[in-house]
């Protein structure tokens, strides 16, 4: 696999990446898939990018970090989300305040509104002109003390139903970042795609309740950055894996594995470090600079609705547009996206966002240059051949799949067979559209993994062949999903 490609990032980014390495010793990589969640964090309420004539795209972008401990992604949190982090803290302690503020004045309030209720109910038992009372209830409803917003940017243990709750009251643009996964994909939040996604596109989302007011999340972004560890991931994978890969969720991430070849553990020997009071981390420092700009910016902004609309200058669209048909070409037969489309499908749109968010975060509202367009493609295709390498064999894992619900079948019904037609109607979601079933029932009867049946009246059944239980594609994590 190809080198990580530093150099993509304008100088300020690449070398705050270096400068958080020089501190923390944590693998490069998994310091700039950080930074590029920051940038989007800081960026998604202040920007889309027009990609076409007919497409206005959010910048927001999702990730995933896979790491074991002690890959240092705690402190890389902290530090590249530093900025974010003490606006949060300052927001809640001032919102602490506010809160019982609001408290004292809702107090205040409900006792006015009652002494005019009651005035009201006299008047009307007397038979007296309630309007001055009408006039005085409408004057004070207009004064009704409004709950104080927190402007937080970053939730990193929350469900959905809370999130929601939050984005709508106070504020619809914000992160979910977490260098500790397994709280959020131990909880529904990572299982709820109908959410997840739109999120991702942009828009509104509608949130349909039973016991209290439904309402509508307007211009809703999110920010989401997952560091979790392999096993945690993997018990994920089992429990929402198709879910997650059949509703597109995973193709709009970026993922990363920090295997064994990224790894920095066995080489981060006591050396003399830069620290963040030496002075000699002046890249970083400037990064803190510009993050707190935005940080200021879209607080002065909040409440707007408002993003500028980033286009391409002519040279970049051209660019855009011939990475669109090398895409395009990479997708036919034997092309490296042959097996991958779902993740190829967003690729050309995350490129756009990252190209988008170099540019404005190195240049401010300025059309966007050809060679933004182009790095942020560098950075993608990384990102891409990362999602080949995690998700292997994408035949293989479709193999593995099948056969994982095709062993719990037989064991239910305990015989060695099930109806074609069964698979089709019951069997993984992934498999029952199109002729993706029948290549992959192909491969695993010339394997003599299964063998099939032809009845006379044309109903295939699916038999255990001899290899059922012992082949190469046991081995593959999706087998253990069913």
């Amino acid at each position: 696999m190809k080198d990580f490609p530093f150099n993509a990032f304008p100088g300020l980014l690449r070398e705050t990446i270096f400068d958080i390495e020089d501190v923390t010793q944590a693998p490069p990589e998994l310091i700039a898939s950080a930074v590029l969640s920051a940038l989007s964090l800081g960026c998604q309420s202040l920007i889309n990018v027009k990609i076409n004539d007919t497409i206005v795209s959010p910048v927001s972008l999702y990730s995933f970090v896979i790491a074991e401990s002690g890959e240092r992604k705690t402190t890389v949190d902290k530090l590249v989300f530093k900025p974010f982090h003490e606006h949060d803290l300052r927001v809640l302690l001032q919102y602490e305040e506010l809160q019982k503020e609001h408290e004292r004045s809702s107090k205040i309030w409900h006792k006015k509104e009652n002494a005019l209720l009651k005035c009201v109910d006299k008047a009307t038992i007397k038979g007296k002109c309630t309007d001055e009372f009408s006039r005085q209830l409408k004057a004070l409803y207009a004064e009704k003390p409004e709950p104080p917003k927190a402007r937080r940017f970053i939730y990193n243990n929350t469900t959905p139903e809370a999130l929601q709750f939050a984005m709508y009251t106070h504020s619809p643009q914000t992160g979910l970042i977490t260098d500790e996964g397994a709280n959020i994909l131990n909880r529904q939040t990572m299982a709820d795609f109908g959410f997840i996604n739109p999120m991702w596109d942009g828009g509104d989302f509608q949130v349909e309740r039973k016991t209290t007011p439904s309402f509508t999340l307007r211009n809703g972004r999110i920010t989401l950055l997952v560091m979790v560890q392999k096993a945690i991931f993997d018990g994920y994978l089992k429990r929402q894996g198709e879910s997650a890969r059949g509703s597109g969720f995973f193709a709009r991430c970026f993922v990363l594995y920090i295997d064994e070849n990224l790894s920095t553990q066995g080489q981060r020997l006591i050396r003399r470090q830069s620290s963040l009071q030496s002075g000699d981390l002046k890249y970083l420092n400037c990064f803190y600079k510009r993050m707190n700009e935005l940080v200021e910016k879209s607080v002065s902004q909040h409440g707007t609705g408002h993003q500028t609309c980033l286009s391409f200058e002519p040279p970049a669209q051209e660019a855009w547009e011939r990475i669109y048909n090398k895409i395009e070409r990479r997708l036919g037969p034997d092309g490296d996206y042959e097996n991958l489309k779902d993740f190829a499908s967003k690729i050309l749109n995350n490129t756009a966002r990252v190209a988008a968010l170099l540019s404005y975060v190195t240049e401010g509202e300025c059309a966007i240059k050809k060679e933004y367009v182009e790095n942020a493609w560098l950075l993608c295709e990384w990102y891409m051949q990362q999602a080949i390498t995690l998700f292997g064999n994408e035949e293989d894992y479709y193999e593995a799949l099948l056969l994982s619900w095709l062993r719990r079948e037989y064991s239910r019904s305990w015989k060695n067979v099930v109806r074609y037609n069964d698979i089709r109607n019951a069997g993984p979601n992934v498999l029952r559209k199109g002729k993706l079933l029948d290549r992959v029932i192909d491969r695993l009867e010339k394997e003599e993994v299964i063998d099939i049946d032809y009845s006379t009246y044309g109903a295939r059944k699916v038999y255990k062949g001899r290899h059922f239980d012992n082949n190469p594609f046991t081995k593959h994590a999706a087998y253990q999903h069913y």
